[in-house]
């Protein structure tokens, strides 16, 4: 049980400390005898109170220019608040303390800082767009964020001064400064002239890392290409460790590097593209590049390049496409079922199949001088036909004569006739690109089909002006094309 007498003794002793302060702090904040005004400073110098006893207490009448003199006495010379003193007495505020100056206190700088114009997180959260109808494809979560050179990719806030204070005594008090920052610069990055923006000094993906701003021109992607990652677009090289799964899309500017297989996706790259697996695209999957595509085999699939394709194993029902050579370096593999074009060479282990599979090999033949041919021979023919049906609706409807046409045939006349010009020089325009085309292709060297094993019947060969069609197996031997003909050499 508590012991009560000491509880009391502690109480006692605390209410006679209490009462000597409260005598002591009244004693401190009233008027000196026969004073009417009681000025204190703070001990920061920061606040003043004044004290003025009510007019019947004292013989002189107490005025706000008695309180101004008192402060003047005592050194006060900083913000003076005449409005708190006129309160005073307006208000009776007589016998207490009234604040009737405040110094201004120092107002510290602020410190520059760094406004990223790029997602600085480690890990990146996916945004999910639709599409105008509202639909979301969960493959465009748009996961890199990828940069041109030039690309600003951070901001420099500058710092901002500090305001020193001054105390009611007129006391200066520094105020702290502003620290300044050194711009974030990393690796293919710089400052700008002004030095208050980083910018990129290449194309690729922005990292924050260690606290500089870096700009890598290769992105890897550790594992597949998957609803994980969405599909990947960027602006430099992108390697990817694991599969690319169907549907599905790899895009970069620079190479691509894939160490597994990829499904039925879609692949293209302003570069090479190197597969260490295969291509297993059921029709759709496609790889594009603006170079050369190295790949161990490709099934079902679409290649697509601008220089060379070196196959490691083989091609199977696929559509080979490339503006240079053909190349297939297993002894045992082959080119079987499909298409295969090249403006240059082919160097084949073995060609179709003994089950005479159907394919196709074109030599000499640049896809996309191909395509470009193809493309104005189409619209050559489509506006010849159109030409001709406009030709005659004119003529028929001139052959009335000027009054025997209606208002809507007058109108109707207006517009075909404009269109009838038209169609006419751009006939003349795809003609003369026809001609040029030609001339150029007929003086390319016509390329050539080497196959180190077996050219199996079933398989086509076509150049520019020629075909042939293989009935029976041949062996170690060359094709190409001469005097409008495909004739077989030797290897």
């Amino acid at each position: 049980m508590p012991d009560k007498k000491k509880n009391d003794t502690n109480f006692d002793e605390i209410q006679k400390a209490m009462d000597g302060f409260d005598k002591q702090y009244t004693d401190h904040h009233k008027p000196p005898e026969g004073e009417a005004v009681a000025i204190r400073v703070s001990d920061d110098e920061m606040k003043v109170y004044a004290v003025v006893v009510p007019p019947m207490d004292h013989s002189k009448e107490v005025t706000k220019q008695d309180v101004l003199d008192e402060l003047k006495k005592v050194g006060v010379v900083h913000g003076i608040d005449e409005e708190a003193i006129n309160d005073i007495f307006m208000f009776g505020s007589f016998n207490t303390e009234v604040i009737v100056a405040k110094g201004t206190p120092p107002s510290d700088g602020v410190p520059a800082s760094i406004e990223y114009k790029f997602d600085t997180a480690a890990e990146k959260k996916a945004e999910v767009v639709a599409d105008e109808h509202g639909n979301v494809d969960h493959r465009n979560i748009n996961l890199i964020k990828s940069v041109e050179e030039g690309t600003i990719l951070a901001i420099k806030i500058p710092a901002v001064e500090g305001k020193e204070g001054i105390t009611c005594l007129g006391e200066k008090m520094p105020a702290k400064e502003g620290r300044d920052i050194k711009m974030p610069v990393g690796e293919n990055t710089a400052v700008s002239d002004d030095g208050m923006t980083v910018i990129a000094t290449q194309s690729g993906q922005p990292i924050l890392r260690d606290g500089k701003i870096n700009v890598s021109a290769v992105y890897e992607v550790t594992g597949d290409v998957s609803y994980k990652t969405g599909n990947i677009n960027f602006n430099g090289t992108v390697i990817v460790t694991g599969n690319v799964q169907s549907d599905f899309v790899v895009n970069a500017t620079d190479d691509i590097e894939i160490h597994g297989n990829i499904e039925k996706a879609h692949i293209e790259a302003g570069g090479d593209v190197r597969v260490r697996g295969g291509l297993y695209g059921t029709g759709e999957g496609k790889i594009v590049a603006g170079g050369s595509i190295t790949i161990r085999s490709v099934e079902s699939g679409i290649l697509d390049a601008g220089h060379n394709i070196v196959l490691g194993q083989q091609a199977r029902s696929s559509i080979l496409m490339a503006g240079d050579d053909i190349i297939l370096t297993n002894s045992k593999g082959s080119i079987t079922g499909g298409k295969a074009s090249c403006g240059n060479i082919f160097d084949l282990a073995n060609v179709g199949s003994p089950s005479f599979t159907d394919t196709v090999i074109e030599i000499g033949v640049n896809p996309k001088i191909k395509n470009m041919h193809d493309e104005i021979k189409k619209k050559l023919e489509d506006n010849k036909v159109q030409f001709e049906k406009i030709s005659n609706h004119i003529k028929s409807l001139k052959s009335k004569g000027a009054d025997g046409l209606n208002d809507k045939e007058k109108e109707l006349l207006k517009k075909v006739v404009p269109l009838f010009h038209s169609l006419r020089s751009s006939i003349e325009a795809d003609t003369a690109k026809m001609n040029f085309l030609q001339d150029k292709l007929n003086k390319l060297d016509k390329g050539r089909c080497k196959v180190r094993g077996k050219t199996y019947p079933g398989v086509k060969f076509i150049s520019p002006n020629a075909s042939m069609a293989v009935r029976s197996e041949i062996n170690h031997s060359s094709f190409h094309e001469q005097n409008e003909q495909i004739v077989v050499g030797p290897y």
